[in-house]
């Protein structure tokens, strides 16, 4: 049967495709949590790259594409990220997958500059040998030891039991508080951590709120260190999970201006230590070699992931789909990512 291509919003067609495409995924794939992520997102409303069967104008196909300001240098432009990508199994092996990303790289279909996103290692080929992107690279993940015994199951099993703590809470000296709401000052932060040339989802105060606040059920917690004077200088934001077989305090984001990275490494021991006595036995983040943020995770004892601990195989890259954003997205070292881009933490 022959099908059709189109972008379309995010309305009740679309909440029943997920629910029929993802049946595995019905809490992450909640009515609720789709409506916050497609209708509720500050950069704008989301879009949908979908395959109908003319038979019978059923959806067999989609990609989800989130809308995302892209700070780069000064300039703002508007880009959407690619999650969600499947295929209804009864029509694999038609080109379907090329079909739907072709729609949603055409530039008639919408007003983003770029398509960008985090392939996994079967999705990969597809997005970077067959629509184009380029490929930045896989996932610059950076690690904290908290318990031995984490690694010791990934490692050596036979040491399994050998399961002792590396990290101990303790308060670190400064003006430490949980962040019930960001506001300007958060903005103020944002604006002055930035380097000139950087590439970044704008992450001011009204994209925090939403991303780490206003989602349905947030596991987040944001703590910010304030000056002598009450000023904003640094925060960090992470989650507790049970994934990959243990319990992973993610390092959502991590953000100061570069004078201030000693308070960012107090403050990220110190939350990071907090996650141990909670159960923690790993601590993660998402931190590019370039990022100007990475001398403070040093100092607060991350290190590199060495590929066989890395938890997935997941790929970075992206496509310009209009010459004024060519020149920028091809550089993956100017790209800055946390883990807050994720849409699967």
């Amino acid at each position: 049967m022959p099908i059709t291509y189109s972008v379309q919003p995010f309305g009740s067609e679309i909440i029943s495709a997920y629910r029929r495409l993802f049946p595995e995924s019905a809490a992450d794939k909640a009515p609720e949590k789709l409506k916050w992520r497609f209708e509720r997102g500050p950069h704008g409303p989301g879009l949908f790259a979908v395959a109908r069967d003319d038979a019978d104008g059923e959806i067999v196909g989609m990609i989800a594409l989130v809308a995302t300001r892209l700070r780069m240098g000064a300039n703002a432009q508007l880009a959407y990220q690619a999650i969600d990508t499947v295929v209804d199994p009864a029509y694999r092996g038609r080109g379907v997958f090329v079909g739907l990303g072709n729609a949603a790289q055409d530039s008639s279909n919408h007003e983003g500059c770029i398509l960008w996103g985090f392939p996994n290692a079967n999705a990969a080929p597809g997005w970077f040998g067959k629509l184009g992107w380029q490929n930045f690279g896989t996932v610059p993940f950076m690690v904290r030891p908290l318990r031995t015994g984490y690694f010791f199951r990934k490692l050596l099993p036979i040491f399994a039991r050998i399961d002792f703590p590396l990290v101990r809470r303790r308060r670190l000296p400064g003006d430490h508080r949980e962040i019930e709401r960001f506001g300007d000052d958060a903005d103020a932060l944002w604006n002055a951590s930035r380097t000139p040339d950087e590439i970044a989802v704008e992450r001011d105060a009204a994209w925090l709120n939403w991303r780490l606040l206003d989602k349905p059920d947030a596991p987040y917690r944001s703590t910010g260190s304030y000056d002598p004077n009450g000023a904003l200088q640094a925060l960090v934001s992470t989650c507790l999970l049970e994934k990959h077989g243990g319990r992973i305090c993610y390092v959502m984001e991590a953000m100061s201006t570069q004078d201030k990275f000693a308070s960012l490494s107090d403050l990220l021991r110190e939350q990071v230590a907090l996650a141990a006595s909670q159960g923690a036995e790993v601590a993660l983040a998402w931190c590019p070699p370039n990022a100007p943020n990475r001398t403070a995770y040093r100092r607060a004892g991350f290190l590199p992931l060495p590929g066989i601990l890395r938890p997935v195989k997941i790929h970075f890259g992206g496509r310009a789909l209009g010459p004024q954003a060519a020149a920028e997205v091809q550089d993956g070292s100017k790209w800055f990512i946390s883990y807050l881009d994720s849409d699967t933490v």
